[in-house]
């Protein structure tokens, strides 16, 4: 299994705002049974959203059916205004 993390640095004082677009846009995001962060220590204005793969193939496959979603493209495009910067990370589960 993997553990994808995407990690988002949010625009000063707007993670409680991006958190609650990402949260809006779940329902369009089929079988990932993502969970939705925000920082309470560390960089300030932190949001992640992690969710488990069975294999990276599955990520990427994910990843393209999403892009090529018209609602979500909608969502992200609100949420651009929302973010800083990010990074993706991924995790091989171990136990």
């Amino acid at each position: 299994m993997i553990l994808v993390r995407t990690v988002f640095k949010a625009k000063f004082g707007r993670a409680g705002e991006l958190a609650a677009e990402i949260v809006k846009q779940l329902p369009n995001i089929p079988e990932v049974n993502p969970r939705v962060l925000t920082d309470l220590s560390g960089p300030m204005d932190t949001v992640i959203v992690e969710f488990e793969a069975s294999s990276l193939d599955e990520v990427f496959r994910r990843r393209l059916e999403m892009y090529a979603d018209p609602q979500l493209a909608e969502g992200a495009a609100r949420m651009a205004a929302l973010v800083e910067s990010g990074r993706n990370e991924y995790y091989t589960i171990e136990s």
